[in-house]
C-alpha cells in the first residue's frame, strides 16, 4: 500500500493487538479488515514495533463501524493485557504520586503516540493537561476513548471517586449516549472541543499511588528518556516540508522563507535541495493540498466549502479548478465516484 504523509505519525504496535482481540471476542474477522486498512496483523504482537497511527486510527473505526457501536474504543480496553503499551505503561502503573504520573504522562506521550500538541501546565488551582494529534489524523475518535480509559482506569488507583472531581473535555464529537464515557472516564466530561484537556484539581497532585514500584518507574522513565523519536526521516527535508505544510494549509501555508528558517538554513541553500530532489516549494503545496483533498473528499462528509478552507484556499471556486487539474472532475464528482 503506498505510504502517505499521515503514515509518518506511529504508534506502538501493541495496542492493535488488544482492540484485535476485543473485536474477535465479537466475533468480528478481524484479520481481514486489518489489511483492508493498511496494516499486517502479523506486526501487531512483536514488541518495540511501531504501526502507522492513522491507519489503526482508521482501523479502529472500521470495526466501531462494523460493531455498530460508536463507544467500540471505550470498551476495546477489555482485550489488553497489562503492560501492552511497554514502558510508558508500566510507567504510568508505577508512578508514585499523581503529579508524577501527570509529568512522565507529558514527558513520554508523544512517543508511545505521536501528537502536534501535548503541554502539561502544573498551577496554582490545577493541573492543565491538552494533547491533539496532527490534522492528518482524519478519525480519531476511537483511539482517544482507547488511549483515555487506560489512563483513567490507573488514575482511578490514586483517585477513587475523586477521579469524578477531575475535569476532562474531548475534540470527538458527542456519542449517541455519554452514560459509558461519564462510567469509565469521569462524571465531569465534555464533547466538541478545540483540543483534548484534562484539568485536574491541584489538590490531587500528592495523592499517593498505593500499587507504586518506585524502582520501576525510575528504571521506565530512564528507558522512555532514552528513546528517540521514531521519524528519523524527519531529517529529510523534503519529507520535513511536506509534513509541516499539509498540517498548516488551513492556517498559515508555510513559504520557503519561513522553511528555510524553521529547518537552520538559507533560503537560498533549501531551494538548492529542494531543485536536486526535483521539486520546489510550490509543487509541495500542490501535491499536500492533493492528498488532503482526496481524503477529505472520500473519508469525511465535510462540505466542499470547509475543505477548500481546510486546503488553504482563499474560495471554493479555486479549489473546484484545482481538483478539476488533479483529478480531471469536479469535487463532488470525485466524492461521489470515491
Amino acid at each position: 500500500m503506498i505510504k502517505t504523509l499521515a503514515d509518518h505519525f506511529e504508534v506502538a504496535a501493541g495496542l492493535a493487538s488488544g482492540i484485535s482481540r476485543y473485536a474477535a471476542e465479537l466475533g468480528l474477522d478481524v484479520d481481514p479488515i486489518a489489511r483492508a486498512c493498511g496494516l499486517d496483523p502479523q506486526r501487531f504482537t512483536i514488541i518495540n514495533e511501531r504501526i502507522s497511527l492513522d491507519r489503526l486510527c482508521r482501523y479502529m473505526e472500521a470495526l466501531a463501524l462494523i460493531a455498530g457501536d460508536d463507544v467500540f474504543g471505550l470498551k476495546s480496553v477489555s482485550g489488553f493485557e497489562k503492560g501492552a503499551s511497554g514502558p510508558f505503561g508500566y510507567g504510568l502503573m508505577n508512578a508514585p504520586t499523581v503529579r508524577d504520573f501527570l509529568i512522565f504522562f507529558g514527558r513520554n506521550m508523544s512517543k508511545i503516540s505521536e501528537t502536534r500538541v501535548c503541554t502539561l501546565e502544573i498551577g496554582a488551582r490545577a493541573a492543565h493537561f491538552e494533547w491533539t494529534f496532527s490534522p492528518l489524523i482524519l478519525h480519531r475518535d476511537q483511539y482517544v476513548d482507547m488511549g483515555l480509559v487506560q489512563g483513567f482506569n490507573l488514575l482511578r488507583v490514586f483517585l477513587g471517586d475523586d477521579i469524578n472531581r477531575v475535569k476532562l473535555e474531548l475534540e470527538r464529537k458527542k456519542p449517541i449516549n455519554t452514560n459509558l464515557h461519564k462510567q469509565l472516564l469521569t462524571q465531569n466530561v465534555s464533547f466538541n472541543a478545540p483540543v483534548n484537556a484534562m484539568i485536574i484539581p491541584a489538590e490531587f497532585l500528592g495523592r499517593n499511588n498505593p500499587d507504586a514500584d518506585p524502582r520501576l518507574f525510575e528504571i521506565m522513565s530512564m528507558q522512555l528518556d532514552a528513546m528517540e523519536t521514531s521519524r528519523a526521516d524527519i531529517t529529510d527535508p523534503v519529507v520535513a516540508i511536506k509534513l509541516q505544510v499539509a498540517e498548516n494549509l488551513a492556517s498559515n501555508t508555510p513559504t520557503l522563507a519561513s522553511e528555510a528558517e524553521r529547518l537552520g538554513m538559507s533560503p537560498r541553500t533549501l531551494q538548492r535541495r529542494l531543485t536536486d530532489a526535483g521539486t520546489s516549494m510550490q509543487a509541495i503545496v500542490d501535491e499536500c493540498r492533493k492528498e488532503m483533498a482526496a481524503r477529505l473528499l472520500s473519508e469525511t462528509t465535510l462540505t466542499l466549502s470547509t475543505i477548500s478552507y481546510r486546503l488553504g484556499f482563499s474560495a471554493p471556486a479555486a479549489f473546484t479548478r484545482s481538483a478539476i487539474r488533479w483529478f480531471g472532475m469536479t469535487p463532488s464528482q470525485y466524492r461521489k465516484e470515491n
